[in-house]
């Protein structure tokens, strides 16, 4: 491939990712907004089927299985637990908490999974990363900033989720690639749906949605199957370590619908702590290419 189609590839590919990245921020804002007419497992339930449905359309389309040995693999079973229970953590962190800080918080996720690969896969990491690992968490300090005024203990939610999706990333990697992404992404709804219905009982119960929310619950499916999409698409053709550090796009987008949307009030150390995130992750990368 000629240099000018690599970079016509990359550009077209960085696009893709931060269509995604918008897309999975919107999702979030849409999920904090119906948080004011219905209680947080029927959110879940109503997005998870509504993303299940879609993407079993789209594998039947597509005649992609969504069932196989692979998928009885008791490692992707623990996978889908992992995504359950941080489908339940972040949207108690964003429902509860500060959906800025929240978001800045997930970002921290590639960071825990260095951590995860050194003590469970054994992996060999140096010293620059583990001083990146500690400059993160101190950016996740910063945002979350324990024991400060503005500290909200449901940011500690979001934390858990980092965990979660850390371990699930980690075990992504002992299961086959062979797994198509679509069937991937069902389970990954089919959690989302179990994780509503297993939190019932915990919660106040269903209202009925009115219209609004019927469009905020199918505009927040649309957002999130797209964003998929576009991740995918980002992923598969373009330079990883060109494309990968606009992840941390989405935190943008996040700060900005959190002023303009929910009037969250962003103070110099939350976004010192962001820049730190950012930064640890995007060095992260470059060090992990290098090597």
């Amino acid at each position: 491939m000629s240099h000018k189609s690599t970079h016509l590839e990359n550009t077209r590919c960085i696009f893709y990712m931060v269509v995604a990245m918008a897309g999975f921020a919107i999702e979030d804002a849409i999920i904090k907004q119906l948080s004011n007419s219905m209680p947080i497992p029927q959110i879940l339930i109503l997005i998870g089927a509504g993303g299940l449905i879609a993407f079993l359309l789209a594998a039947s389309y597509q005649r992609i299985p969504l069932m196989s040995a692979e998928i009885r693999n008791p490692w992707f079973l623990i996978r889908s637990l992992c995504e359950l229970a941080a489908a339940i953590s972040f949207v108690t962190a964003i429902v509860h908490g500060s959906l800025s800080i929240s978001s800045a918080i997930i970002q921290a996720t590639p960071l825990v999974v260095v951590v995860g690969g050194a003590f469970v896969l054994k992996q060999r990491v140096s010293s620059l990363k583990w001083v990146l690992v500690l400059i993160g968490f101190v950016g996740v300090l910063l945002v979350t900033q324990p024991g400060l005024e503005g500290f909200k203990p449901a940011t500690l939610f979001a934390v858990a989720a980092v965990f979660f999706l850390a371990i699930r990333d980690i075990i992504t990697r002992s299961i086959s690639a062979s797994i198509p992404v679509i069937t991937i992404s069902f389970w990954a709804f089919v959690a989302s749906l179990s994780a509503g219905i297993i939190t019932v009982p915990f919660f106040e119960p269903f209202q009925l949605p009115s219209s609004k929310d019927v469009l905020l619950v199918t505009a927040s499916v649309c957002t999130a199957s797209l964003a998929y999409c576009a991740v995918v698409l980002a992923t598969r053709a373009g330079e990883i370590s060109v494309v990968a550090p606009f992840r941390y796009t989405r935190l943008l987008f996040a700060l900005g619908l959190s002023v303009v949307f929910f009037d969250e009030n962003i103070n110099a150390l939350m976004l010192l702590g962001c820049a730190f995130i950012a930064a640890s992750g995007v060095l992260m990368l470059a060090v992990t290419q290098r090597q």
